[in-house]
């Protein structure tokens, strides 16, 4: 009589409802867990499970699931990446320019000028047997002045700023088609991760052999 195979949802029967073989599994955020033992279970069906007992199942998992966390976690991020797809230039860049300077000015000033002041005084009197005046003195003078004057005034002070510059190209630059792309976005639509995840899982702790 032909012994009967030991499956992955037998190990899963075996334990319920108490414990789960994926107890002990860590995934990333954004891989529904219900989603994937579901996947895991349609896909490894079939096959015989590599290690029989079940306690060294679960630690085998919680292995298995550690060593391929960061693979895990690259597909959700690079699967919830935001991009036009008919695009294949989208980048920015992000510059700065300084400038750095003082300054300083000197400005010097000069008044240079002269004044001179003349002119002639006479005396007049009215002798006592005569009604007309008479000039008795006359005398005169001049006053000369010089001047200078000059002035300095300083200026010094700090013209130093920065520019931030950032520039966004995007588009297509068309090496490639749109109609091109689009296959390619076709392809990339195609991969499932819960599928690449439990064909990972199958390879792994089952014997593919129908």
């Amino acid at each position: 009589m032909p012994q009967s195979k030991i499956t992955l949802i037998g190990l899963e029967q075996f334990l319920s409802p108490d414990r789960s073989l994926f107890d002990d599994l860590e995934l990333p955020e954004g891989i529904d867990r219900d989603t994937l033992k579901g996947t895991i279970f349609l896909r490894c069906n079939e096959f015989e499970v590599l290690y029989s007992d079940p306690e060294f199942m679960i630690a085998a998992i919680a292995v298995w699931g550690k060593k391929n966390y960061w693979t895990f976690d690259r597909w959700v991020k690079l699967l919830d990446k935001e991009y036009d797809p008919l695009y294949n230039k989208d980048y920015h860049e992000v510059w700065t320019d300084t400038h750095a300077g003082n300054y300083q000015r000197a400005a010097t000033g000069q008044n240079l000028g002269n004044s001179t002041d003349s002119g002639t005084n006479t005396h007049s009197e009215k002798a006592y047997n005569s009604s007309d005046y008479v000039d008795t003195t006359q005398d005169s003078g001049s006053n000369s002045n010089q001047f200078a004057n000059s002035s300095t005034n300083n200026d010094s002070g700090n013209d130093s700023h920065t520019d931030n510059h950032i520039y966004h190209g995007y588009g297509n630059i068309g090496i490639t088609s749109a109609q091109e792309l689009f296959m390619k976005e076709v392809d990339v639509a195609k991969f499932n991760m819960y599928e690449h995840i439990a064909d990972l899982f199958c390879s792994e702790f089952c014997i593919m052999v129908y």
